[in-house]
C-alpha cells in the first residue's frame, strides 16, 4: 500500500499507517527531523511527499517511514523548535529546484569556464587578431564549441556533474596561476607539479588562492548538483550522445574553416594561445604527461660508457680525488655580481680564484628537465624524458670507471638520475639549526660535505642538490641574518609585495648561495684528506616580474633569457691543476665563450681524466687545456 499525502491534508485514515509506525519516541524524533526535506519528483513530473508502507516486517516498515518525507501534521512537535521547522518547511516548499536537460547544463558550464577562467586566452586572441573583431568572435565561438564537445561524451546520469565539477576546479586552479604568475600549463608543468614536495606545494597555497578557488571553483562546482537533470531513456542516450559530440566537433571545425588560413597559422605559430585555454590546456597537459610516463616506464635502460676507466693522471694522484658538484636551484646569472650585476650579491666568491663561465645557457626552464639533461649525454637537442630514462647517465659512467658517485639532496629529489647508484636526503641531525623550520636551508649541505670529507677513501664525485633560490617563498631560503637587501618580501603571495621587495628577497638568496659556496671552498681548502675541486651550476633561472612572468618553467619557445641563462663556476686549486695537468691560464681564456649545460657531462669526465668513448672532446671544456704528461 502506498499513501500519497499532500501538505494540506491530515486525514487520519490516510495517515493511519504512518502513525502506527511512529509510536516509538526515537522513531518520532528521527522522522520529524526528516519532514522538512524537499519532496522528491516523480517520473511524471508531479511533486508530492510519499510515505510507503508494504506488507513487510515491522522493522523494515519503520525504516521506510523514517527515510521518507513526513508531514508536519503527523509529527508530535511542540514549542519554538516545531514552529521554526514549520517555517523552514514552508519556505523550502516554495523553492523548486530548476530542471535542466544535459545539453543545457553543458552549455552553461562551457560558457562559465570560457568567461571565468580564460582571461589570458582572450587577451592573446585579441592581440593576435587586433583590428579584426569578427575573427575574434569566430575563433572564440570555435573554442566554446570545443569546450562543449569536451563535456558532451560525459553526459550520462551520475557522471556528467562530477566530471563537470572536476573540470571547473582544474580550470580555476590553472587560471589562478596563469593570471598571477604568467605560467603556461603544459606536460612539463604537470611533471613539475608531480615532483613537487609537500613543503613546496604548501607555499603555493595562499589565502588569496583559497578564496579564489572557493568563489570561482568550489561554489560553482557545488551548484552543479542543485538543479534536476532530466535525462532521456537509456536507449535514446546511446544515439544522442554520439550525435551531439559529432555535431559539436563539426561546428567547431566549421567556425575555424571560415578563416582557415589565418586560424591555422595562429594555432601553429602561437602556442601560447591554446596553451592559455582552460580547461583544454590542462586536460591536454595531463594526458601528454601520462603518456610520457607510461612510455618511459616501459623503456629498457641502455648501457653507457662501460669502457670508462681512470686515466694516468687520476691513477697517479697521491690522494683520493673529491670533485664536489653543487647543483644549484633557480639561480639566474643576471643577478650574480660576478657577471656584472649592480648589487654585490657575491662578495665572498669575488675574492676567490674561480673560473666563471658567464654565458651559460640551460637545457630547460624547470628542474625536472634541466637536471636530468645536464647529467645525461644527450644534450638539449636530443633530450626527452623517454630518451633519458632509456640511457645511463654521468653517475653510471663514473661508477663504471671506479669513481664513487654520491648524491645528497636538499630539494625535490634526484629526478631519477641516481636511481641505479643511490641517493639520499640531507641528514637533518647534522645541522638541526639549519632545519628548524621544517625545511633545511643549504647550510645543512655543509654538514654533509664535512662528513664526506672525513670518510673519503676513494675517488669520489659528490653531488649536492641545493634548494638555492627556489620560490615563491624566497625569504625561507636564507636566515634573517642574511637579509642584506631590505625590505624583502616575507610571503609567498607576490600580490602583497612590491616588485622591489620581491627582487630584494631573491637577491638575498643569491647572497646566501655565495656564502654557502665560499664556505664549502674554505672547507675543501683546509682539509688534507683528498685532492679537491668544486663546480657550481644552476638548473635554470627565474623571472621576477619581467613581462608579467614570475618563477620559471616557461616553455622553451617563449622562455625569456632570465629563465635560461644560468651561473656556472669552477674552483680548481693549483694542487688539482698540477695533478691533472691542466693549464690555468688556458681555462681562464675559455670562460668568455658561450657554453651550456651540454658541457657538464663531458667536462666532468675530462676534469677527472676518465677515458671513455662517450666523452666528446669538443664539449669537454678541459680538453683544450690539458698539458701533456712528461715522458717517463
Amino acid at each position: 500500500m502506498t499513501v500519497l499525502a499532500r501538505r494540506v491534508s491530515a486525514d487520519p485514515e490516510r495517515c493511519k499507517v504512518t502513525e502506527s509506525l511512529l509510536r516509538h519516541p526515537v522513531a518520532q524524533a528521527k522522522a520529524c527531523h526528516q519532514f522538512f526535506r524537499p519532496p522528491r519528483a516523480s517520473r511524471n513530473g508531479r511533486r508530492f511527499p510519499v510515505i510507503e508502507a508494504t506488507k513487510r516486517p515491522r522493522r523494515q516498515q519503520l525504516k521506510t517511514a523514517q527515510t521518507r518525507y513526513i508531514l508536519p501534521e503527523v509529527c508530535p512537535l511542540h514549542g519554538r523548535f516545531a514552529e521554526a521547522v514549520r517555517r523552514l518547511n514552508a519556505r523550502l516548499s516554495q523553492v523548486r529546484r530548476p530542471e535542466l536537460s544535459p545539453t543545457m547544463l553543458n552549455i552553461l558550464v562551457a560558457t562559465y569556464m570560457l568567461v571565468a577562467f580564460n582571461a589570458a586566452f582572450w587577451r592573446h586572441l585579441s592581440t593576435l587578431f587586433e583590428g579584426a573583431p569578427m575573427n575574434v568572435v569566430l575563433f572564440g565561438a570555435a573554442v566554446w564549441m570545443l569546450t562543449f564537445f569536451t563535456l558532451s561524451p560525459f553526459s550520462w546520469p551520475r557522471v556528467q556533474r562530477p566530471v563537470a565539477a572536476i573540470l571547473i576546479l582544474l580550470a580555476a586552479a590553472a587560471s589562478w596561476y596563469q593570471g598571477h604568475l604568467g605560467i603556461m600549463i603544459d606536460k612539463l608543468m604537470i611533471q613539475n607539479v608531480m615532483n613537487t614536495t609537500y613543503a613546496e606545494s604548501r607555499q603555493l597555497i595562499t589565502l588569496p588562492y583559497l578564496r579564489y578557488m572557493g568563489l570561482t571553483g568550489v561554489l560553482p562546482a557545488a551548484l552543479l548538483f542543485w538543479p534536476r537533470i532530466t535525462y532521456p531513456k537509456f536507449r535514446h542516450i546511446l544515439w544522442k550522445l554520439p550525435l551531439t559530440a559529432v555535431a559539436s566537433f563539426a561546428v567547431t571545425f566549421g567556425f575555424l574553416f571560415v578563416n582557415l588560413k589565418a586560424n591555422a597559422s595562429v594555432i601553429r605559430e602561437h602556442h601560447e594561445l591554446m596553451g592559455s585555454y582552460q580547461p583544454g590546456a590542462t586536460i591536454g597537459a595531463i594526458a601528454r604527461y601520462a603518456k610520457m610516463e607510461i612510455r618511459a616506464s616501459n623503456t629498457e635502460v641502455a648501457p653507457l660508457g662501460q669502457d670508462a676507466a681512470k686515466g694516468e693522471d687520476l691513477l697517479a694522484a697521491k690522494k683520493p680525488v673529491l670533485l664536489v658538484i653543487f647543483a644549484g636551484e633557480t639561480a639566474r646569472a643576471q643577478n650574480f655580481a660576478l657577471n656584472g650585476y649592480a648589487r654585490n650579491t657575491t662578495p665572498q666568491l669575488a675574492g676567490l680564484d674561480l673560473l666563471n663561465f658567464s654565458e651559460t645557457s640551460s637545457c630547460g626552464t624547470s628542474t625536472a628537465v634541466s637536471l636530468p639533461c645536464m647529467f645525461s649525454a644527450l644534450g638539449r637537442s636530443d633530450y626527452s624524458h623517454r630518451a633519458f630514462m632509456g640511457q645511463e647517465n654521468l653517475l653510471d659512467v663514473l661508477d663504471h670507471a671506479g669513481v664513487q658517485p654520491v648524491w645528497i639532496d636538499n630539494n625535490t629529489g634526484d629526478q631519477r638520475i641516481a636511481r641505479r647508484t643511490g641517493a639520499r636526503q640531507v641528514d637533518v641531525t647534522l645541522d638541526p639549526a639549519a632545519c628548524a623550520d621544517g625545511e633545511c636551508s643549504d647550510a645543512a649541505l655543509l654538514g654533509a660535505l664535512a662528513q664526506q670529507i672525513g670518510a673519503i677513501k676513494e675517488d669520489t664525485v659528490l653531488v649536492l642538490h641545493m634548494i638555492g633560490s627556489h620560490g615563491p617563498a624566497y625569504y625561507r631560503r636564507y636566515p634573517e641574518a642574511f637579509a642584506r637587501f631590505t625590505p624583502d618580501c616575507r610571503t609567498a603571495e607576490f600580490d602583497y609585495c612590491t616588485p622591489e621587495e620581491i627582487v630584494n628577497a631573491y637577491d638575498n638568496t643569491i647572497a646566501y648561495t655565495d656564502h654557502i659556496l665560499a664556505k664549502a671552498i674554505s672547507m675543501l681548502n683546509a682539509q688534507d684528506h683528498a685532492l679537491p675541486a668544486l663546480m657550481y651550476i644552476s638548473d635554470h633561472g627565474e623571472s621576477l616580474g619581467e613581462g608579467g612572468l614570475y618563477l620559471h618553467a616557461a616553455p622553451m619557445f617563449m622562455a625569456p633569457e632570465a629563465q635560461t641563462r644560468v651561473p656556472f663556476l669552477m674552483w680548481l686549486p693549483e694542487s688539482y691543476r698540477e695533478a691533472m695537468h691542466l693549464d690555468g691560464a688556458c681555462l681562464k681564456d675559455m670562460t668568455d665563450q658561450p657554453v651550456s649545460q651540454d658541457n657538464l657531462f663531458h667536462t666532468v669526465l675530462g676534469l677527472l681524466d676518465i677515458r671513455t668513448e662517450v666523452r666528446q672532446p669538443e664539449l669537454d671544456l678541459a680538453s683544450r687545456c690539458r698539458i701533456a704528461r712528461p715522458a717517463t
